[in-house]
């Protein structure tokens, strides 16, 4: 079976620090050909719901806001990703089930393409739903595996876990480095 690995550097504090950056959708719209033109092949829209809360404090609606905003990218072939919280869908505390499910439509009539779930607990079943809800949406089901340094943490572990996933129907497999300890050797 051919594999497709692709690297993505993520910096990704632009709307979850202290002080955060305000934009309005004209302005996000205006930077998008330079975005493009720097050869991105996907791009991180939603995390942590701060995309929907930057926009209302500026009143605007933020279904419009995230559709145009998305568009440009989507008209150069370029995937828009969201993170997903596993249970907790974009919040910190626990969604029902069926909002979550609701989200994902709602996230795939915005432009959004691919999900990207994890939890930080690497409890595949918490995770499992959330492939279920991107297959229904027609997105495309991108799973974590959070790395961390410990005893249990080894190459087995995350390969089982992986695997795991993958039986469930997870499209894509991300090696996600919350704390910032992975170097290519041990991601390797």
């Amino acid at each position: 079976m051919k594999r497709e690995i692709k690297f993505s550097l993520v910096f990704r504090d632009m709307w979850q620090s202290a002080g955060k950056y305000v934009p309005r959708v004209d302005q996000l719209t205006r930077v998008a050909p330079a975005i493009i033109e720097m050869g991105c092949f996907a791009r991180v829209e939603t995390n942590g719901g701060g995309f929907e809360q930057v926009n209302l404090l500026f009143g605007e609606n933020p279904n419009k806001a995230v559709r145009e905003w998305t568009k440009p990218f989507h008209d150069a072939g370029i995937q828009t990703h969201m993170l997903d919280r596993a249970l907790n869908g974009l919040r910190m505390s626990p969604v029902p089930a069926d909002v979550r499910q609701l989200f994902y439509k709602v996230k795939k009539a915005q432009g959004t393409d691919i999900t990207r779930t994890f939890c930080g607990l690497n409890d595949v079943r918490n995770i499992a739903p959330s492939i279920q809800y991107a297959k229904e949406a027609g997105m495309i089901s991108q799973c974590s595996l959070c790395i961390t340094h410990s005893p249990i943490h080894t190459v087995e572990y995350y390969t089982k876990m992986a695997m795991e996933l993958i039986e469930l129907g997870a499209d894509e497999i991300c090696i996600k480095d919350i704390a910032g300890i992975g170097r290519p050797y041990s991601l390797g």
